[in-house]
């Protein structure tokens, strides 16, 4: 199976970088692939005003939409998604390789989250929690969850 995170931002912390490298070759060890895609997260200006944060979220998620395709199974992770057990994570991610789906795309927004663009093509809109957490320990999480959905 062929999985691919695109995400706005870059891991800085060394023990997220070693954790996150530590999961994605156990997931490649045991036959699958799993490439990442950092894009540089966008500056938010002091000033943003409510009307001009879609077209904002836009332009940082622009390079991350030209990456998907019409045969990618979408998974958007933001806050109005569906909590979801791992079980019926693996379950969708089965049905998308029977339905012929080419590989599994996650995507991850930056701190303002994800264009409505994107949110419209996923497939499924997920939440890990209705809780903030730091976006290099969710891209971790999300690397065990991977791993944990390819085991079985």
């Amino acid at each position: 199976m062929k999985v691919r995170i695109l995400c706005i931002g870059k891991i800085k912390d060394e023990f997220y970088k070693n954790e996150i490298l530590s999961l994605t070759n156990e997931i490649r060890q045991i036959g699958h692939t799993l490439e990442i895609l950092e894009y540089p997260d966008e500056k938010i200006p002091d000033n943003l005003k409510d009307k001009n944060k879609e077209l904002f979220i836009e332009k940082e998620c622009n390079r991350m939409e030209k990456k998907i395709t019409a045969r990618d199974y979408v998974i958007a992770l933001c806050i109005e998604g569906k909590e979801i057990t791992t079980d019926k994570h693996r379950q969708f991610v089965k049905n998308a390789i029977t339905d012929g789906y080419e590989q599994i795309v996650y995507v991850i927004g930056g701190s303002l989250g994800l264009s409505e663009k994107i949110k419209k093509r996923a497939n499924v809109k997920l939440s890990f929690s209705k809780m903030t957490f730091p976006h290099q320990m969710m891209r971790m999480v999300l690397c065990e969850e991977i791993l944990q959905v390819v085991k079985q």
